[in-house]
């Protein structure tokens, strides 16, 4: 059953997208209701599953990572055998932190980050080893750098574009405790931080020096939730666009960045020439918007392609 928001629904998650770690006062008088009904309807989205994290979005290239994306088209292969084949990633190898089934063009897809190209082909041979009989196809890419939006798609006339980029950053000096506070306060942004320090054992005004520190340095580049669409009525598409030129790619991006709908732009060696994930109704709305891109963008775009993404198997904001 489809959730039905009201509009303070929609104000609360549209300013909790654009920071997930906001302060209740702060959210208060931007919407002017007070801090007792702002936490209340937070509760309700929480328990009716819309609201599922307040998360800090890590620049895993800071941290000393280099990003990989790996999509598999399968064949002979029942869902029991694929469900086996993503048990098998999940056991095997630590450093792929996130596995979703896709439907459409792809299967599945991973994402992986390895500190060095050797790691990957240990990741790869091990895959191959296992699994080659069954491939049918695979594309391998580099994916960096992401711009990450804050997403509109839930509210009419949006005020702000907000830009979140990871995925290019020199690695930063980071010690044990940077790394344990990560870990604590990545998937839960708005707990406090006493809290952390206690389990750190640790002052609060330590955690929230060490967390200044992480933003100023970009480690942390943003802060956003995470959003059950279904319950919402909205899934999720990637959208590949070939190009003819890269002469508009700019206005391009701008139009992204705008579009309530799109929600996020990836740059990636070895993937299509502009590639973005965009947020719709259903398959209808996802054509218009293609159209809506043809017709603004005619004499430059070729061609588009497009896929779905169904379960998330694994989703991790660091890697173990």
């Amino acid at each position: 059953m489809e959730a039905k928001l009201d509009l303070y629904d929609k104000k609360i998650l549209y300013e909790l997208d654009i920071n997930s770690k906001i302060e209740l006062s702060e959210l208060s008088a931007k919407l002017k209701r007070s801090k007792q009904f702002i936490l209340y309807r937070m509760k309700q989205l929480e328990e009716n599953k819309i609201i599922t994290g307040y998360n800090a979005i890590i620049d895993m290239s800071k941290l000393g990572y280099f990003t990989f994306r790996v999509y598999f088209k399968f064949q002979q292969t029942t869902i029991e055998e694929g469900a086996k084949f993503i048990e098998y990633v999940k056991k095997n190898f630590h450093q792929v932190w996130t596995i979703t089934s896709m439907h459409g063009k792809w299967d599945y897809a991973l994402f992986l980050g390895v500190k060095t190209i050797s790691e990957f082909h240990t990741i790869w041979d091990g895959i191959m080893l296992e699994y080659k009989p069954n491939i049918k196809n695979y594309n391998v890419a580099v994916y960096a750098p992401v711009y990450n939006f804050n997403r509109k798609f839930f509210i009419d006339n949006p005020q702000e574009s907000v830009e979140r980029v990871y995925g290019v950053g020199e690695k930063e000096d980071i010690d044990e405790l940077d790394w344990k506070i990560i870990e604590n306060y990545a998937s839960n942004v708005r707990q406090s931080s006493i809290e952390i320090g206690r389990k750190l054992n640790v002052s609060s005004d330590t955690v929230r020096a060490r967390i200044k520190r992480l933003e100023q340095k970009k480690v942390i580049t943003g802060y956003k939730i995470g959003l059950n669409l279904e319950p919402l009525g909205f899934v999720s598409y990637r959208v590949d666009i070939q190009l003819l030129s890269a002469k508009r790619n700019n206005e391009l991006f701008e139009f992204c960045k705008c579009h309530k709908n799109i929600y996020q732009i990836n740059k990636s060696i070895g993937g299509a020439d502009f590639e973005i994930e965009v947020i719709v109704k259903d398959l209808a709305h996802l054509l218009n918007l293609i159209d809506e891109i043809k017709i603004a963008f005619k004499d430059v775009v070729n061609d588009v392609d497009y896929f779905g993404f169904s379960t998330f198997h694994i989703l991790q904001y660091i890697p173990d």
